[in-house]
């Protein structure tokens, strides 16, 4: 796969909604320039935490141990059901809403990541190892800046997350939540 189809693909699944993006989008909520830094950053690290190796490592484990695949995707199903259902019951300031703990656990379990790093990344003789990681952190980057841009926009500049912001974030982690325990079995 060359570079530009690659970025293209990756751009593609990252933009599309999934767990890390309606967090992103919360997180936007009061958002900081130096926080908004914070979570880009996050988000880029947690991704290439989990591609890299599974570029590299991880294919043929998984392949070999279906079993482990399946905890790997009701783990996540299991964290984005909990963030959930904080995100229906907590009070409305950013902090309680989005930690970054939160969001890179979230990141670490999307299982976007493995999808990328186990079909998308391209063979190391094709490209270089540096231009693979530079092209993934910047595609994760603006995929990631639009979320936060978009929670910005649908939040605007409140004192408070507005209830239903709220609920519609919950609803949509239960949804990402149901979605991936159902591709586990």
């Amino acid at each position: 796969m060359h570079l530009l189809p690659f970025a293209a693909g990756v751009f593609t699944l990252l933009i599309l909604p999934g767990p890390t993006n309606a967090i992103l989008a919360m997180a936007s909520h009061g958002l900081a320039l130096g926080r908004a830094i914070m979570l880009l950053a996050v988000v880029v690290c947690a991704y290439l935490a989990i591609i890299l190796p599974a570029s590299g490592l991880a294919g043929s484990f998984l392949h070999d141990h279906p079993v482990v695949a399946q905890g790997v995707k009701l783990t996540s199903a299991t964290w984005v059901f909990y963030l959930a259902l904080r995100l229906w019951s907590v009070g409305s300031s950013p902090v309680e809403t989005v930690s970054v703990r939160q969001l890179a656990v979230t990141t670490l379990l999307n299982p976007k990541a493995p999808v990328i790093g186990l079909t998308m990344v391209p063979q190391v003789q094709d490209v270089s190892k540096i231009v693979i990681v530079t092209t993934l952190a910047s595609v994760v980057l603006a995929a990631s800046s639009i979320w936060l841009l978009l929670g910005r926009m649908i939040l605007g500049n409140e004192k408070e997350m507005p209830l239903f912001a709220r609920r519609c974030g919950s609803a949509t982690l239960l949804v990402f939540s149901a979605v991936l325990t159902f591709s586990a079995f």
